[in-house]
């Protein structure tokens, strides 16, 4: 008790805080600009600092710095995703939480887009393939965001911070894919407009890259970055 405990956010007031926010629908990419995300459920215990800035970043705030490294220890939450505005600020939350290096955000970005563009709105490969051919991919994406059947489905990342190791789950709502198909580097497409973001994540700097069952969830692995002044 004390100061320490005066100064920490329990777990159950961010589930209450956040439980709010998600009574709010997120509206199609076209009629909004930077909206954050419908949810985020923290697990662990946090301080008042990190919960503040997890409450600014998620409305595009910048006005609070990141607190230090220490103040993530065993952090644990879930972010709720749905539009690719959330996938902006997701990855600049985990990012900043788990110390990935760019290469690693890189991976991981590609990973959530998969679970909303492929997973949750149904796009599938050579969909997008002549979605970017004509130029119309943008307005598809739109189109299925507003969909009555679609609208509603949210992808989950869920991070865990324990020391220095930490362990990102990434979940969607879609039927799943063929994953073994696009997990060899060596088969992955070298010529096309997309189609190298699992194999860019699995050649990132997580240790490792795992996908289960039909292909809509994957578990990706891996250490901090050291901290310059380590």
């Amino acid at each position: 008790m004390g100061r320490d405990s005066a100064n920490r956010v329990s777990a159950g007031v961010v589930r209450a805080a956040e439980g709010a926010r998600q009574d709010t629908e997120t509206p199609p990419a076209a009629a909004h600009g930077a909206v954050p995300l419908p949810g985020c459920l923290i697990h662990s215990d946090i301080s008042v600092g990190v919960f503040e800035w997890i409450s600014r970043t998620l409305l595009c705030d910048d006005s609070i710095d990141l607190p230090g490294r220490e103040a993530f220890q065993d952090f644990h939450a879930t972010l709720r995703v749905k539009t690719f505005d959330d996938i902006d600020i997701c990855v600049k939350i985990v990012t900043a939480v788990l110390a990935l290096g760019p290469i690693a955000t890189m991976g991981l970005r590609e990973i959530i887009v998969n679970a909303v563009e492929h997973g949750n709105l149904g796009i599938s490969f050579d969909e997008k393939t002549e979605l970017l051919k004509s130029g119309t991919w943008q307005t598809e994406i739109e189109r299925r965001l507003g969909a009555p059947e679609l609208r509603d489905r949210a992808a989950t990342v869920e991070i865990r911070l324990t020391g220095d190791a930490f362990r990102i789950d990434v979940t969607d709502q879609g039927e799943g894919f063929d994953w073994a198909t696009y997990t060899d580097p060596e088969a992955a497409p070298t010529e096309l407009l997309h189609g190298r973001g699992i194999s860019l994540a699995m050649g990132g700097d997580f240790s490792s890259v795992e996908y289960r069952g039909a292909g809509n969830e994957v578990v990706l692995r891996g250490y901090c970055v050291p901290a310059a002044d380590a």
